[in-house]
């Protein structure tokens, strides 16, 4: 009897830190994600929250500063796990027009399965993973 078994696959790549990266790590994020992911939009959008924080609140945003995002999917249990990790502890607080920003974790925290950070003295990570329900396809319900 041969037993199949589905192993999550990983990818990792880091960014510049500054504004202009936030796009490239998205754009990295929809060509490394599986066609069968039910939650492209959301991890898209996870994505560039999670990278935006790191340029705008963290050292990842000073000169010479980087942030990295890794990605893994894991198709038989239809998740996909989104990790940012910055260069820590927060430069200045980003100056915005009252009553824009300050929602992105809120949204991130909505939209993600499970939320976790972890704060380190040269770093920050953040890690959520999104769900996706089966289909008939997949052999579970619709």
């Amino acid at each position: 009897m041969a037993i199949t078994i589905t192993v999550p696959t990983a990818c990792a790549r880091s960014f510049v830190g500054i504004p202009a990266t936030v796009s490239e790590a998205r754009a990295w994020v929809r060509e490394v994600l599986p066609k069968g992911c039910g939650r492209v939009d959301d991890v898209l959008l996870v994505v560039s929250e999670l990278a935006t924080n790191a340029v705008l609140h963290s050292a990842s945003g000073a000169p010479g500063g980087r942030y990295a995002v890794q990605l893994e999917v894991d198709p038989g249990a239809h998740s996909v796990g989104v990790t940012c990790i910055d260069m820590g502890p927060v430069l200045v607080k980003a100056s915005r027009p009252v009553g824009e920003g300050g929602h992105g974790l809120a949204l991130v925290k909505e939209l993600a399965d499970t939320y976790e950070v972890r704060a380190e003295p040269t770093s920050r990570t953040v890690c959520c993973w999104l769900d996706w329900p089966t289909t008939a396809a997949d052999g579970g319900p619709r």
